[in-house]
């Protein structure tokens, strides 16, 4: 993924909060239904599977893994919305989502094993964790240059891993 499309997704991410008035940490279920969706937890068969989006009729449902943890799947559910802005065109592209009958990520592989699971992650870490507001509770909450990961990932309502990765995309936490 190239600098320009992760700025990319990064203001779409920042525009779909703004316009949504998300909060931190944000309300899935709020966010999920005031862009016209519906979520609906179920079992997968395959439980490794987070989740997965579809198309139905002119919106879509998120269905999420119930037995996967609230946190994972608060990043299952903004991962999902990377999938419909993204590669749907949901409100950004017209003409794409009119022409998606049937979308198929590849839901089993959640840390992103194709472009669009890597974009559909970045979607996710910047709509959860916006790069402004992750390097200002960084700075208000460090002490000699060190901060908890777990600090960062409960003000953020995610994972410890979905806070460490974000951090270490923005270079405030080493690789």
């Amino acid at each position: 993924m190239t600098n320009a499309r992760r700025n990319a997704i990064e203001h779409l991410a920042a525009a779909v909060r703004e316009q949504l008035e998300v909060t931190t940490p944000a309300d899935m279920t709020k966010v999920v239904t005031g862009l016209g969706g519906s979520l609906k937890a179920k079992t997968f068969d395959d439980p490794t599977i987070s989740g997965m989006i579809q198309k139905v009729g002119d919106s879509f449902e998120i269905s999420y893994n119930e037995e996967h943890s609230e946190l994972r799947s608060t990043f299952t559910i903004a991962h999902e919305l990377g999938h419909l802005f993204l590669h749907m065109g949901y409100l950004v592209d017209p003409e794409k989502w009119n022409r998606i009958n049937e979308y198929r990520d590849s839901p089993k592989y959640r840390q992103g094993y194709s472009e669009e699971e890597y974009e559909a992650n970045q979607f996710a870490g910047s709509f959860l964790m916006p790069e402004s507001e992750y390097r200002q509770f960084v700075k208000d909450n460090s002490e000699d240059h060190k901060i908890s990961i777990d600090m960062i990932a409960e003000h953020f309502g995610v994972s410890r891993d979905a806070a460490l990765t974000r951090g270490k995309w923005l270079g405030i936490i080493r690789w």
